[in-house]
């Protein structure tokens, strides 16, 4: 665990140095912290929904459990990041926050996000999947790959395919200090999933990266709310 730790802190630091060299003026260490951070609870959010919160509502379908859980829990995740990663560098991209190229931002983002995965072929191809696909197109080719890995995510609400591209987008804008942006994405996601709004603990604000809402799970909404009329 201590090991783990050390190389996560060295890659995230070797991030944030590529990222300074690319772009001066940014306060690049607490951008490369605050999207980790932002993507992290991402990362693990969804997969609580496709997982925890599937079998918590639904109950456990023998048909979909996997042979080998750790496994295939490990590989969901990693289709999480490898979307998340191309998600991430088509909003930076798009919003200008880094002025490079969406290849440069891909690579930077897949080292930082993938660590020793990024290695393997199969990961690094996906990202490429990924980036080269339109939004809309993008988004279809995830939910199918990650119910590929994970079958239980097949029974997660749909509308959370639509609401996590967005997050994406507000973790991003949010580590490069564009609050607006933020909350106009959120906008966005409030169009798709009204309920959004209604939570008396966040009252459905976008939040500090890394931040959860503990009533209605804001940035990944939980089951109830993502079910919600």
């Amino acid at each position: 665990m201590e090991q783990h730790l050390k190389e996560c802190l060295a890659r995230r630091a070797a991030a944030a140095g590529r990222l300074q060299e690319r772009a001066p003026t940014l306060p690049a260490e607490q951008v490369t912290h605050s999207l980790v951070y932002g993507l992290n609870t991402l990362r693990n959010l969804l997969f609580q929904r496709i997982h925890d919160d599937v079998e918590s509502h639904l109950g456990r379908d023998s048909m979909l459990l996997p042979v080998r859980a750790d496994e295939s829990e490990r590989l969901a995740k990693c289709e999480i990041e490898s979307y998340q990663v191309a998600a991430a560098a088509r909003a930076i991209h798009e919003r200008h926050y880094v002025d490079t190229d969406m290849k440069w931002l891909a690579g930077w983002l897949a080292e930082l996000r993938l660590g020793a995965d990024v290695e393997d072929p199969k990961w690094r191809r996906r990202v490429r999947q990924y980036v080269a696909l339109p939004e809309d197109d993008q988004r279809l080719e995830f939910s199918r790959n990650l119910e590929g890995v994970f079958p239980e995510a097949r029974r997660a609400p749909l509308i959370l395919y639509r609401l996590v591209p967005l997050s994406v987008r507000i973790v991003c804008a949010v580590a490069f200090g564009h609050h607006l942006e933020a909350a106009e994405w959120r906008n966005r996601q409030t169009l798709w999933l009204p309920a959004i709004g209604d939570c008396h603990e966040c009252h459905g604000r976008a939040l500090d990266n890394g931040d959860q809402c503990p009533v209605c799970g804001n940035p990944v909404w939980t089951y109830h709310w993502l079910c919600a009329d």
